[in-house]
């Protein structure tokens, strides 16, 4: 389907969802503007200045933090210092007996790297089993770490003695973009597959870090989620957003934070240069935005400024409150009492605080994309494209539930969409899948569902094993095969029926009584 149908879609079902909103009574009116306000946010939309615009803003940042020395207090650096060092001494020493007060112990990065599930520069592909076949590439500060790395793996070594050298060293990243929403794209570094490796190690090693203090971010957003509701509830907590904070990290911060140790393996592990534009521009940030060790070192800095804030109030010693406390990544929650002390510290710290999605006053709170007012979850859906049937079908779904949860029967724009269908519509039970039909629990014992396609290549290369433990690859009668990453997803109708012993399609565990039976009803309405 042609760009320009997908958004004349587009533009048809946002009209009509806005029409429909703004003229209904029944909706939380809360939720109702939300909704209207918001719903665009992930539109795919076609708007090529808004690249130029994304590149022109990351070099204007990058150019800012030439120089670049942070403002904090002496006393607050050291307290923060303090707290970091301290817990990486505690968790390298859980690792290892004979780690005593030693906050780095570089042996534990080489058990804990993997390749990236993107694009490497330097590289082809962006499967695992793609990228182990070609030779890593790396930024000559990276190399030594790199070389380490497949002298202690015997596949690597098999392959370099093949290859004579199994390493090529490169200048560093190169910028690309990735859609954010209708106004904005997002600027993401491509990183060489060596650096990458070390990355994600480093990065794990943080994460692990993060997760013996409290904070284990592969499960921190649900309780980001909730810490916001309560915010909104009795304006306790508040939120607050930073902008391109992944970005906005200088070095002077980490050098400052971070023991020596540390500064020098993320200096050396991260790509000093990047290529934008087809020129090579060196970076006065530590990290971006695509690099592997960003997300946890930003959750870490940001934790310990906090610590050092309360550490000034006579705080707590090595110790963060939790249960009022919330860091994932530049999605921080505090203390209403401590907005005003905590922004002035980021400020020095050479961060921005983004004050048009930070909360501190008022009954509203958003944090990791769960948006509440006065303790009702009035969080949007976002509209990306209406491409295919199955595309059509997620935003089906997403407008079926959130209207009945707010008792909204927005008949028009649900047959606006079912229109758009080329064929059904499919009615599928509640425990499917969004693409694969309309959600129901009045599904008929056979139906029709879309089901994904996915593409198997076949594994002829010397690294099975590995592969198959990392579930990279899969077995079958024909060897083994593994599943890349497509550009363009494909899908194909299937035939299928409600498994033996089930009466209808409904899911308790998914979708409460009172949603599906909301949801039931619609559908009986608008056939």
């Amino acid at each position: 389907m042609s760009k320009q149908v997908n958004e004349t879609r587009l533009n048809c079902v946002f009209s009509s969802l806005s029409e429909e909103l703004t003229s209904s009574l029944g909706v939380f009116p809360d939720a109702r503007d939300r909704l209207v306000h918001r719903m665009r946010k992930r539109a795919g939309f076609v708007n090529h200045d808004l690249e130029d615009k994304a590149i022109d803003g990351f070099l204007q940042v990058n150019k800012t933090l030439e120089g670049y020395d942070h403002s904090l207090d002496l006393d607050l650096v050291a307290n923060a210092r303090h707290f970091i060092t301290v817990m990486l001494e505690r968790y390298t020493t859980n690792c290892s007996d004979i780690n005593i007060q030693n906050p780095l112990d570089e042996i534990l990065l080489f058990d804990r790297w993997r390749y990236g599930p993107g694009s490497s520069n330097g590289v082809t592909g962006t499967h695992a089993a793609e990228k182990i076949e070609q030779r890593m590439t790396c930024t000559s500060l990276c190399e030594p770490y790199v070389r380490r790395l497949r002298r202690n793996n015997p596949y690597f070594i098999a392959l370099d003695s093949k290859w004579k050298d199994g390493v090529t060293v490169i200048y560093g990243s190169k910028l690309t973009t990735v859609p954010k929403n209708e106004d904005t794209v997002r600027t993401i570094a491509i990183e060489p597959s060596g650096n990458m490796c070390m990355q994600l190690a480093a990065g794990n090693y943080l994460e692990g870090v993060l997760s013996m203090i409290g904070l284990d971010i592969t499960r921190q957003q649900p309780k980001n989620k909730l810490l916001a509701q309560r915010g909104s509830i009795d304006g306790s907590l508040c939120t607050i957003d930073l902008k391109s904070a992944s970005d906005m990290i200088s070095i002077s911060l980490v050098r400052a934070l971070l023991p020596k140790a540390w500064f020098n393996l993320l200096m050396k592990i991260r790509s000093p240069i990047m290529l934008v534009r087809g020129e090579l521009v060196e970076l006065n940030m530590i990290s971006t935005m695509g690099n592997g060790f960003t997300f946890p070192l930003m959750t870490l800095l940001l934790s310990s400024l906090i610590y050092a804030m309360r550490c000034k109030r006579g705080g707590p010693n090595l110790y963060i409150d939790w249960s009022s406390t919330a860091v994932f990544g530049d999605d921080i929650i505090v203390p209403t009492k401590e907005y005003t002390d905590l922004v002035a510290i980021l400020t020095s710290a050479g961060l921005v605080v983004n004050h048009d999605k930070s909360y501190h006053e008022g009954p509203f709170r958003e944090s990791c994309g769960g948006d509440y007012m006065n303790g009702v979850d009035i969080t949007p859906f976002y509209v990306k494209n209406l491409r295919n049937d199955p595309e059509i079908y997620v935003v089906i779904n997403q407008l079926l539930e959130w209207s009945a949860k707010h008792g909204l029967w927005p008949l028009r724009t649900y047959q606006l969409l079912i229109k758009m269908l080329h064929s059904g519509p499919f009615f599928v039970p509640e425990w499917y899948q969004p693409y694969q039909g309309i959600r129901t629990s009045q599904v008929a014992r056979k139906f029709k569902h879309y089901s994904l396609v996915a593409k198997r290549v076949p594994y002829k290369g010397d690294f099975v094993m590995p592969l198959a433990c990392g579930g990279y690859i899969t077995g079958s009668d024909l060897g083994p095969f593994y599943t890349p990453r497509l550009k363009k997803q494909r899908y194909v109708a299937k035939n299928s029926r409600l498994p033996k012993g089930y009466l209808d399609g409904a899911d308790p565990v998914s979708r409460s009584v009172v949603l599906s039976s909301r949801i039931a009803m619609v559908i009986a309405m608008a056939a």
